[in-house]
């Protein structure tokens, strides 16, 4: 009973199965695609890890769906032997390229998709803004109205001050006007006149105030589906851009190394149930698209690092063969990815014990009401 218990206290971790089958599933379907339209033999299919379940051939290919549901792969006929029709080995270099690259570029277009639904659903967006005075500059008109540190912008003349952008147009586009500023000052409401200089230093404004937003209430927002793709687009090349940049912040001290450490498929069940359970207890899909976006952009990026047993690492492979001219000996190449592997698999072990020892911290989805 105490096991049924924890079970049932744990169900939203379950997530990660359908979410890990999903990032796998679109990656090899990219891999067995290309092979397919290279002409190379694609011997199976598999949804899910051996011991096969069941299976049937069909155009030549055996679909099968195993008893581990997670993940998938794809079975190309003679990855080393060139001299076999209809091998991978046997096609030219661009082909193999291309076919390599795919499962990554797949991932990719996963990411946007996510990002895409996620715009799509309902993205959260502030709705409801207290925009402060941080600062008064010396000499501004701020000052000589009697503006304070403190003071609330409720409104700029006419205009309501539900954001900081809306405070900044409202000034900027009464330069030179005499402007009454609605503001709480210690629970008291005021009608402050305010002359707006029409002529400013550099970094400063028309007000002569450093401002600070305070968001009290945010709401999902639904984007269009040509609204939302463009900016699933952006989002997705922004993780991509954000996840290479990494070393570089780190040197520079930008960001800490506890909050990019790397996590494996225990940390990963951990997020995904956090996201879970924002899903049920808000109705925002929000939390769960967007974490399936960055693990499946994750991914398109660490396949690709050129590590042997990754798929960069056969790339690199690939490119040095381009520049000698001949291939690498096949018994040396599987040596040096086999080696890879068992490397990949010990650090996926050292994750999951840092996972279990330091679990993965809360997430804030930005999600209030």
């Amino acid at each position: 009973m105490e096991l049924v218990t924890v079970l049932w206290e744990n169900r939203h971790y379950a997530v990660i199965v359908p979410v890990l089958s999903l990032l796998m599933l679109v990656h090899e379907l990219g891999h067995f695609v290309t092979a397919r339209l290279a002409g190379m033999t694609v011997e199976e299919f598999g949804f899910g890890f051996p011991p096969r379940l069941i299976g049937k051939q069909l155009g030549g290919v055996v679909y099968s769906l195993n008893w581990i549901p997670l993940g998938a792969f794809v079975r190309i006929r003679g990855e080393d032997d060139p001299s076999e029709p209809g091998s991978f080995a046997s096609k030219g270099v661009f082909a193999r390229f291309v076919v390599l690259v795919a499962g990554s570029a797949m991932n990719f277009l996963l990411a946007v998709v996510m990002f895409t639904s996620a715009f799509m659903a309902g993205w959260p967006t502030p709705t409801t803004v207290r925009v402060e005075v941080a600062a008064v500059q010396p000499g501004s008109p701020a000052e000589a109205a009697g503006l304070q540190p403190g003071d609330v912008i409720l409104a700029v003349g006419d205009r309501r001050a539900a954001t900081l952008d809306d405070v900044q147009r409202a000034t900027r586009s009464s330069a030179g006007q005499t402007v009454l500023f609605h503001i709480a000052r210690n629970g008291q409401e005021l009608r402050v006149p305010v002359t707006l200089r029409s002529s400013w230093p550099a970094g400063a404004g028309p007000l002569g105030v450093q401002l600070r937003g305070q968001v009290l209430e945010l709401r999902p927002v639904s984007y269009p589906i040509h609204e939302a793709l463009g900016k699933g687009v952006e989002r997705a090349l922004q993780l991509v851009g954000l996840t290479l940049a990494i070393p570089i912040l780190l040197i520079q001290g930008a960001i800490s190394a506890e909050a990019v450490r790397p996590i494996g498929i225990v940390g990963m069940a951990q997020l995904a149930g956090q996201a879970a359970s924002a899903v049920g207890e808000t109705g925002w899909w929000f939390p769960l698209l967007t974490l399936v976006a960055a693990f499946s952009a994750g991914l398109a990026v660490a396949n690709l690092l050129p590590l042997p047993g990754l798929d960069g690492g056969r790339l690199l492979f690939l490119l040095i063969e381009a520049v000698r001219g001949r291939r690498i000996a096949p018994e040396r190449a599987e040596l040096v990815h086999a080696i890879g592997i068992a490397i990949l698999l010990a650090l996926m072990g050292v994750l999951i014990i840092s996972d279990i020892v330091s679990p993965a911290p809360a997430i804030d989805w930005g999600i209030r009401r």
